[in-house]
């Protein structure tokens, strides 16, 4: 080899290695930003499954509207009413001594406190309705729970159901995830609260979920952290090819 092809060997080899290295560790670099922001996003709904309990709640009235609540609660377990009170729901009880507690209306429906004390709002005949408080077991498999809501205990994964009913529950078959989502639960963060804090979702049908915007703008805003992070790293890859290049 000629000594000029020796002084342009000892240029080139080395250099093509460099630009591999430089342009893998822009890319590592790359994705681990994109990593980051991504773990970002997603880390307050981790919070929230490990360090809250879940249950859900649905509602069906008279007329057939639904009323679907989400609850996160930090209790091991709490009471039927205490869950149905947390949706936000208008709730109206009243206690009936060693018996408990009982509902006369939600959202107004049902009767007031004075008028529920004989027969809980249901009319003079059983086939008349009033509020009944059932349990899922299973999508679909509504059990009416006979301990009544202050004495039943609810626990992490539970779904009540009340239904304006004399007898059948007449309640959908869903999943506690459908539910969640019917309430308008964004998947992160209860609004008004911390990712780690309790609170609750409720969506009552003719109403729009009060957190949909909300939820749009996050994910709209992680989609455009994401962009702006691989734009990034695009730039930089182009910038070091470019000085490599003039070198």
């Amino acid at each position: 080899m000629s000594s000029r092809g020796s002084q342009l060997t000892a240029q080139i080899a080395p250099t093509a290695p460099l630009r591999f290295r430089i342009d893998g560790r822009v890319l590592i670099a790359g994705l681990l930003l994109i990593s980051l922001l991504t773990v970002q996003l997603g880390g307050a709904n981790h919070a929230r499954a490990t360090d809250l309990s879940f249950a859900g709640v649905v509602v069906r009235h008279d007329d057939g509207r639904m009323s679907y609540g989400y609850v996160g609660f930090t209790e091991n377990e709490i009471n039927g009413i205490e869950l149905l009170r947390r949706t936000g729901l208008d709730v109206v009880t009243i206690q009936f001594g060693g018996l408990g507690e009982g509902v006369c209306s939600i959202d107004a429906h049902g009767c007031p406190s004075s008028e529920c004390r004989a027969r809980v709002c249901q009319g003079p005949t059983d086939a008349d309705p009033y509020w009944q408080y059932f349990r899922q077991a299973e999508p679909g498999d509504w059990q009416a729970l006979a301990l009544g809501a202050s004495s039943t205990k609810v626990q992490d994964g539970d779904l009540d159901g009340w239904s304006w009913t004399p007898d059948e529950a007449g309640l959908p078959a869903l999943s506690l995830e459908d539910v969640a989502q019917l309430a308008g639960y964004n998947g992160s963060a209860f609004d008004g609260a911390a990712p780690d804090e309790p609170g609750a979702a409720l969506h009552r049908e003719g109403t729009p979920p009060a957190d949909d915007d909300q939820s749009a703008a996050a994910y709209l805003a992680g989609g455009g952290l994401l962009m702006v992070a691989l734009a990034f790293v695009v730039w930089l890859a182009l910038r070091r090819r470019r000085q490599l290049g003039s070198s």
